[in-house]
């Protein structure tokens, strides 16, 4: 249930949670279409490397677009592979004692991925990508980023930091928050919402809602990974109430 994602370590035969140090997250909003970046840190307290299992569980309707961990100063994307296969390269590279960065999809929506080294007195560094499709509900949708979470009732964040950035080619009517307090700046179709807080303890989920105007119902969205392209077309039915 550690819906921000964990880190168990393995100390003293033991699987232990790392306390969370900082969690950014920026997300990019685009006509329904939101791009989320996690970055977050796990403390490693004790005298001794740890290995660990880092756990994520995207929301249902989301589909994973990106893993890496900083060794060092370097930031090491990872390969998305099958499970049985992914623990065969992971032992592997401990063997031959490279770095290994790979990201096993457990099933449903949950990730893993085996997280070696973590330095002793250090924090280890993980980012996780994924996108999902908002759907539009009248004229409104919904960003939701889960902060649920057990372990931060005993250690609560040292940081924590969203920024939603909004660009809709519908006009903007409304951008607000009704579970924490942001900072939001607005024009016609772009929007900035911010949160911070230090020392913090997530009672509730993150949540932005976006009231947009009618425009033309259609809209496009373009990607490239590697030598493939994509696009996805937005259609919304024309508004019954409108005459002519």
């Amino acid at each position: 249930e550690e819906w921000m994602g964990s880190l168990l370590a393995t100390v003293d035969g033991k699987n232990v949670p790392l306390t969370v140090g900082y969690h950014k997250v920026t997300v990019e909003i685009r006509d329904q279409i939101a791009r989320t970046t996690v970055e977050e840190s796990f403390v490693n307290s004790t005298d001794h490397v740890l290995e660990g299992v880092f756990s994520f569980p995207l929301p249902a309707d989301a589909s994973i677009s990106g893993f890496g961990m900083w060794i060092g100063q370097e930031l090491v994307e990872a390969d998305l592979v099958e499970k049985q296969r992914a623990r065969e390269i992971y032992e592997d590279i401990l063997r031959r004692k490279k770095d290994p960065g790979l990201l096993e999809w457990e099933g449903g929506n949950l990730f893993k991925a085996r997280v070696y080294p973590i330095p002793s007195h250090a924090e280890k560094r993980i980012r996780i990508r994924y996108t999902q499709v908002l759907p539009l509900e009248g004229e409104a949708y919904r960003y939701r980023y889960a902060l649920r979470s057990e372990l931060l009732r005993l250690n609560p964040l040292r940081e924590l930091s969203i920024a939603v950035n909004l660009v809709s080619a519908m006009p903007l009517r409304d951008v607000a928050s009704a579970t924490h307090p942001v900072t939001t700046r607005k024009t016609d179709h772009e929007a900035v919402v911010e949160f911070q807080a230090q020392q913090y303890v997530p009672e509730r989920d993150f949540e932005v809602a976006v009231t947009v105007g009618r425009g033309d119902g259609l809209s496009a969205l373009a990607h490239r990974r590697g030598d493939d392209g994509f696009f996805m077309l937005l259609l919304a039915p024309p508004d019954p109430s409108a005459t002519g």
